[in-house]
């Protein structure tokens, strides 16, 4: 996508899903259990946990959104595009995220790896690249896997 001239802007689209699902999960922690730990503080955001994973020819293309992940069987469905390496990766991290639910997406396949991402609303978004390689031998296929951490 071109960058707009002089005297033009590109809107960006906004959007408040975390802030939402913070008041959500504020609510949701609200009941009658005596010593079911303690409350988060007023105005607390739930953490955010990402972890980027990738290799080399691992197959997939780039999602719009997030998958949920947490199931096994969905995991398992998830996976099955990958290659076997890129497939134990993925695995491995969603097995080892505190995130509820757990969710997953091809967030770049390409000659680089995102230094990051974040998830807004239902989707992750990756860092940009510093300094993007116009060449490669191989694409590289990069998944977010993670989610929001339950607040304890």
């Amino acid at each position: 996508m071109a960058e707009p001239g002089a005297g033009q802007y590109r809107p960006i689209t906004m959007r408040r899903l975390l802030g939402t699902l913070a008041l959500v999960l504020t609510l949701a922690g609200c009941g009658d259990d005596v010593g079911a730990g303690r409350s988060p503080a007023p105005g607390a955001t739930p953490d955010v946990e990402v972890t980027l994973v990738h290799a080399t020819a691992g197959r997939g293309q780039p999602e719009q959104r997030a998958t949920d992940v947490t199931e096994k069987a969905a995991l398992a469905a998830y996976v099955a595009q990958f290659s076997d390496v890129l497939a134990a990766k993925v695995t491995k991290a969603a097995r080892a995220t505190n995130a509820n639910p757990v969710l997953a997406q091809v967030v770049a396949v390409g000659c680089d790896v995102p230094p990051g991402a974040r998830l807004e609303d239902d989707h992750f978004v990756p860092a940009d690249v510093a300094a993007p390689r116009q060449e490669c031998f191989a694409p590289v296929t990069t998944v977010a896997v993670g989610g929001v951490v339950p607040m304890q």
